[in-house]
């Protein structure tokens, strides 16, 4: 699993739910400000992505998502952590 892999299923994801089309999503696009994630959907991307990558996601550490890029170095990290 590589960085680009992470993103390309995560930037589906966030399209999918928010609907936006998945090109207008990027590493520096804004949860918030530009996905209008709200902190329910940042709770069930959190589920969806524990289950799907096996790995367990903290309320701190989800504090300090602000774009789609942290939420792929939060998934890569936890990942490299867990192995």
């Amino acid at each position: 699993m590589d960085e680009k892999q992470v993103f390309m299923r995560i930037r589906e994801i966030l399209s999918g739910r928010q609907a936006i089309p998945v090109e207008e999503i990027g590493p520096d696009t804004r949860l918030k400000e530009d996905l209008e994630v709200d902190s329910l959907d940042l709770v069930e991307l959190s589920m969806l992505v524990e289950e799907e990558y096996g790995i367990e996601l903290f309320d701190e550490q989800l504090g300090a998502v602000n774009t789609v890029g942290d939420v792929v170095r939060l998934i890569l990290e936890s990942v490299s952590a867990r192995d």
